[in-house]
């Protein structure tokens, strides 16, 4: 048997893999060799990281060129899904689906709060003002309808509203109440050819000043006769013309108390101061230069002549050129323009020829 040394005597054989392991441990030259290398793949790893985070690579130049002149629509991005397109986590996303025409019916559309949102209905766009008491059919109606020189308060685009510039006051739609009166009454500083005083509402005094003075540049000098008459001096007035004419005639050439246009304010009788008070009054009156200027002028200024000659069925009067009647400038320009000769045609309504 052959002698051998203390150490090998008490090692046992190992397997080559036993070997290879205590070879490759520390510190073993090979076990050294692995530790430096790994520590070179951690810290190169570790660099590497955080070159990455926010900041990207240069693009090639060449590769940007192709993408400025040459453009794709597949480069480019899509935009974010709109929040009713979110599904449930229960439904399976589009990638994922079997088929791309799928139908996306039955899918819930969710509110920003996470509930069921309803459909959005459109905002109904409030209908434009028309004239109450005026008909849907009347050029007055399709003027304010349009837009026209809608006031402010809309309670004036009313015939029926005495207050208002558009009130109708005839035989068959009296003042309300009859004994009516104005709150905005002022004198008007034009000339008066009368000893009436001169009353009117505030709106149509201005429009008259205006008239008068653009009257007076064109050599035609206007006075006031007459205009805004209380009830009971109305009620006085018809009376004479009653004892005077009787009922009927009188009915043809003054109002019945409630039932006229001076009691609103807005109308006046004119004179012409170069012309004779022989006409005044009287149907002569239109042949001055006056009422010939007035029913050319009167409605750059808002005003119309109410009662004119062709409209006695309709509007229950003799004609009257010295009697003016304040609708606003938009109504009476559009008067003219279409050709109206009374305000009740023009407001799609039938005449008024007698008292109910």
């Amino acid at each position: 048997m052959p002698v051998v040394g203390f150490h090998q005597a008490r090692r046992p054989r190992q397997s080559p893999g036993a070997r290879l392991r205590r070879e490759c441990s520390w510190p073993r030259p090979g076990g050294v060799l692995i530790s430096f290398v790994g520590a070179a793949l951690v810290v190169g790893g570790a660099l590497g990281l955080a070159d990455s985070p926010g900041q990207a690579a240069a693009p090639d130049p060449a590769i940007s060129t192709v993408l400025r002149t040459t453009p794709d629509a597949s480069l480019k991005p899509s935009p974010p899904a709109p929040l009713s397109t979110l599904v449930t986590t229960d439904t399976p996303a589009p990638f994922l689906r079997s088929s791309p025409s799928a139908s996306t019916s039955a899918v819930p559309k969710l509110s920003v709060s996470g509930g069921s949102a309803a459909p959005l209905t459109p905002v109904a766009t409030p209908p434009a003002p028309a004239i109450k008491g005026a008909a849907e059919s009347s050029p007055a109606h399709k003027l304010f309808t349009s837009g026209a020189s809608v006031p402010s308060d809309q309670s004036l685009l009313n015939i029926f509203n005495p207050n208002s510039p558009l009130v109708l006051v005839n035989k068959h739609h009296p003042l309300a109440p009859v004994t009516y009166s104005p709150s905005d009454l002022v004198v008007p500083a034009v000339p008066v050819g009368s000893g009436e005083p001169g009353l009117l509402r505030a709106e149509a005094a201005q429009a008259a000043e205006r008239m008068f003075a653009a009257a007076a540049t064109q050599g035609v000098h206007l006075t006031l006769l007459s205009s805004y008459r209380s009830y009971d001096t109305q009620m006085g007035l018809y009376n004479g013309y009653v004892v005077n004419k009787g009922t009927a005639a009188a009915d043809t050439t003054s109002a019945r108390p409630g039932f006229s246009e001076h009691q609103s304010g807005l109308a006046i009788d004119i004179g012409d101061a170069g012309a004779s008070t022989a006409c005044e009054f009287h149907s002569c009156f239109a042949e001055t230069a006056g009422a010939q200027w007035v029913a050319a002028h009167a409605q750059e200024h808002g005003f119309v002549v109410r009662y004119v000659p062709g409209s006695e069925s309709t509007t229950g009067y003799l004609a009257e050129p010295w009697h003016l009647r304040y609708v606003g400038v938009a109504v009476a320009e559009d008067m003219l323009v279409r050709g109206f000769q009374s305000y009740e045609e023009y407001l799609g309504l039938p005449g008024a020829p007698g008292y109910k």
